[in-house]
């Protein structure tokens, strides 16, 4: 039986996009337990390499696609596995129900407090610093960023100096020499780096590398390349998922053309 010429080139142009055009959306749910506490559960996308964990309150989100296999773990429960049927993948919000994992120990000795005996050696494995997280006292965790004296600022307190006591001396040379130019270039580049990083995530490890055929060490200078040569940045950031796909398709057959 023959086959048109027309069909045979349709099956041609469709097969390639048919493969990997996906719809991605991301999932919000939370895992459920009667008792205990749903911190820390790990909720990973087997299929692309993905994963997350859960908050205090046990919610999560995650990138999902029709198909895919999210499995849920932690120390305290049995390893729970969830298909992303079409009645999940439309639920606005899934609940995960979780089962305690019990393990039956041998018999172990505990010493109250793990101490020795000997003031000397219990003393020595006393941490050599305490911070306010380890006495309970609240505090800032994170990192404090340089502040920038704006040249705005600095001829203001230039112009009124008999008022403002005397010129920032510091601000004028990060100014003059360039410092302060450097650290809004680097500071773009860190937020560059935690979408890049948030895309992947997104996506996935496993995605990239059966998609574009891209080794883990490739994957972030492929993304970079793909977000200084198109608006994927934007697209992810509307959640346009289909076009930032799109665009990593013709990204990547570019790349190939070149080579």
């Amino acid at each position: 039986m023959k086959i048109s010429a027309i069909f045979i080139a349709y099956l041609l142009l469709a097969l390639p996009f048919g493969l990997s055009a996906q719809t991605y959306r991301l999932l919000e749910g939370r895992v459920s337990h009667s008792r205990l506490p749903l911190e820390g559960i790990h909720v990973i996308n087997a299929s692309r390499g993905n994963a997350e964990i859960t908050d205090v309150n046990g919610e999560f989100e995650i990138s999902i696609a029709l198909g895919e296999r999210l499995l849920f773990s932690g120390v305290q429960f049995k390893q729970r596995e969830l298909i992303i049927t079409e009645a999940i993948f439309s639920l606005a919000e899934v609940t995960v129900y979780l089962e305690e994992f019990v393990n039956e120990l041998k018999e172990v000795v505990v010493k109250p407090h793990d101490l020795s005996g000997s003031l000397s050696s219990d003393l020595s494995a006393v941490p050599k610093q305490l911070n306010f997280s380890d006495v309970g006292i609240p505090g800032f965790k994170g990192e404090r960023e340089e502040k920038i004296v704006s040249a705005k600022s600095l001829i203001l307190s230039t112009l009124l100096l008999p008022i403002s006591g005397g010129i920032n001396l510091e601000a004028a040379y990060k100014h003059l020499s360039g410092y302060y130019k450097k650290l809004k270039k680097r500071r773009k580049l860190e937020g560059e780096f935690e979408v890049i990083f948030s895309m992947i995530k997104f996506y996935g490890v496993f995605f990239f590398e059966q998609e574009y055929g891209l080794p883990q060490e490739k994957i972030y200078d492929f993304v970079l390349s793909c977000s200084e040569n198109t608006n994927i940045i934007k697209f992810y950031k509307m959640g346009m998922h289909e076009e930032v796909t799109t665009a990593f398709e013709h990204f990547n057959r570019e790349r190939y053309a070149e080579n």
